[in-house]
């Protein structure tokens, strides 16, 4: 199942790799479905992918993709697909033996050393974070933006992106400008209510070295 419009999709030109991203918008406006998509298809292009899960099991994000149609469980077993499981002991469930493991959420150096042990050997990975508002919410807000652009550098100089999801209406609007500030793209996305079923929108914000239309697209999976 192929998901648009991606990222390619909404730039005139510039560079998609090595590049940092905030996803940006209300619950349910279908963030995680676009990050679920960034993976599935760098993974369709030989890029592998990393997710890490803070808010929900991987079990969920698993289950998520496979009904989309993305075959997570091939994609795990032969190493192109790689969950990082932030949830599970935080909150006491039982962990996946298929995910390696984050015991705490409230330090990033954690995050950022499993992350290298995981990213060893692969090239030009493509990592999600779900959520960056948990980890804001769990860590000292004054050290959070550096500590995450210092993370954001590290894996960008070493070849790979990072996808950050920040959830609308949880922060202030500082915490919004700063970390969107330290991202090389911010991509904002809606969700309205037109009756029958919702209907989601995304655009470009921004991005660095490149023209963004900040039109309005529909977001579609088929």
């Amino acid at each position: 199942m192929k998901a648009r419009p991606m990222i390619r999709d909404l730039v005139e030109f510039g560079q998609l790799t090595q590049v940092s991203y905030i996803l940006l918008g209300p619950i349910g406006s279908g963030k995680t479905t676009y990050a679920e998509a960034f993976i599935a298809e760098g993974i369709s292009s030989g890029f592998p992918g990393i997710f890490v899960t803070t808010d929900v099991s991987p079990r969920v994000i698993r289950n998520d993709m496979s009904r989309r149609g993305w075959p997570v469980e091939e994609h795990e077993k032969d190493g192109k697909l790689i969950f990082i499981d932030g949830y599970s002991e935080r909150m006491g469930a039982p962990k996946p033996s298929s995910a390696r493991s984050l015991t705490k959420v409230d330090d990033i150096s954690e995050l950022g050393i499993v992350l290298s042990e995981v990213l060893e050997g692969l090239v030009v990975a493509r990592i999600v974070v779900d959520s960056l508002s948990t980890l804001i919410l769990h860590s000292n807000p004054a050290t959070m933006p550096r500590s995450v652009q210092r993370l954001s550098g590290r894996l960008t100089q070493n070849s790979h992106s990072i996808m950050y999801i920040l959830e609308e209406g949880v922060h202030d609007e500082k915490t919004y400008a700063t970390f969107s500030y330290i991202a090389d793209a911010v991509l904002r996305f809606k969700v309205e209510d037109t009756g029958s079923r919702p209907s989601y929108s995304v655009r470009m914000e921004r991005m660095r070295g490149t023209e963004a239309s900040r039109e309005w697209h529909p977001f579609l999976l088929g």
